[in-house]
């Protein structure tokens, strides 16, 4: 069964939908660990676009997540 699709509002910036854990399953990463940073850079360079753009999403929730702790 597929994962129901998230809908992230950016604001102003407009919003897009994600599939949760759609990244993991594409790299082979166990959903319940988390994501290492060779994970995101490997993903990058993928020579699949969809895991390519999946992976800057990622990093980019990665850094707001990180701007909010402080």
């Amino acid at each position: 069964m597929a994962a129901k699709k998230k809908t992230v509002n950016l604001g102003k910036k407009g919003s897009f939908k994600v599939r949760p854990g759609a990244l993991h399953k594409a790299l082979g990463v166990s959903s319940g660990s988390k994501l290492s940073s060779s994970d995101l850079s490997k993903a990058s360079n993928s020579s699949n676009p969809k895991v390519r753009r999946m992976a800057a999403s990622a990093k980019g929730f990665k850094a707001m997540a990180k701007k909010r702790r402080k």
